[in-house]
């Protein structure tokens, strides 16, 4: 049974964010606005760290790493905002979500050797990030900034497909890991959003439900949660297929094979033999 809190009682003060998400206000603890919603951006903090590792360990570019460093900003600011509920809190969530959809998209355009994007696309980025900031802080309505973050996605995905199909065709192990990788990738994000729906337009259905059994039991509806497990899987997906994708498009002489650890995928270089 979950019991609610006045928000007279609440730690961090009454809500002041736009959003107030499905899951019931401070019924597990005192100091965490919504125990699971913020619990669950540790996915994205493990599965940095993970990445950042394998990245060192195979020498792959730096820009990586700053990657996902950005996917671990965006699980803080999300920590953050779920702890509180407060509104300067929701801006460190939804905005590195701009500024690392953004870097995506840059990797997307820097695998491609043939890509003559020089300064102008960092500097296009940086200013439509820099619009795009300042227009939520006046505009402050969250349409506004899924709009602004489909954008970019919809980028990612068509500059993700233009680059598998450049991939030649006597990559024979690596063209279709890369599909598979890819579509992984995808389908991370697309069951996060279906999650994420039916989070917000089935919430009373959901809250009545989790009132009726245990706390444990009730935790596996908190769908928004499994929107931070699931894009976090995606975008992490996403950084192995850019790391592995670059150097096959610069013809590198390296190849490297797709190893599996749990649910988390990786890269390791192939051992030549003499």
């Amino acid at each position: 049974m979950i019991s609610q809190v006045d928000q007279a009682d609440y730690y961090w003060g009454p809500v002041t964010s736009t959003i107030d998400w499905c899951e019931e206000n401070y019924t597990v603890s005192p100091y965490l606005a919504e125990f699971f919603n913020t619990i669950t951006n540790l996915g994205f903090v493990f599965f940095s760290l993970f990445g950042i590792y394998n990245t060192l360990k195979n020498g792959f570019s730096g820009t990586f790493i700053i990657a996902y460093l950005g996917v671990m900003l965006v699980g803080f600011g999300s920590w953050c905002f779920h702890m509180t509920l407060q509104y300067e809190m929701q801006l460190l969530d939804e905005l590195p979500m701009i500024y690392v959809a953004s870097i995506m998209v840059w990797h997307t355009f820097i695998a491609d050797p043939n890509s003559k994007i020089g300064y102008k696309l960092p500097l296009t980025l940086a200013v439509y990030s820099g619009i795009v900031t300042y227009s939520y802080i006046l505009i402050n309505n969250p349409v506004f900034h899924q709009v602004s973050y489909a954008i970019l996605v919809f980028t990612v995905v068509f500059r993700a497909i233009f680059l598998v199909r450049k991939v030649p065709s006597t990559y024979t192990y690596e063209k279709p890991q890369l599909t598979r990788v890819l579509w992984i990738s995808a389908f991370g994000f697309i069951l996060a959003f279906v999650l994420w729906n039916i989070d917000n337009q089935f919430c009373p259905s959901l809250r009545e439900w989790r009132h009726s059994v245990s706390l444990i039991t009730g935790s596996i509806s908190e769908l928004h949660g499994w929107w931070h497990i699931g894009t976090g899987l995606g975008v992490y997906y996403f950084i192995v297929f850019c790391e592995w994708v670059n150097p096959i498009l610069r013809s590198s002489s390296q190849r490297y094979r797709l190893h599996w650890l749990g649910p988390l995928c990786y890269l390791r270089p192939v051992v030549k033999k003499d």
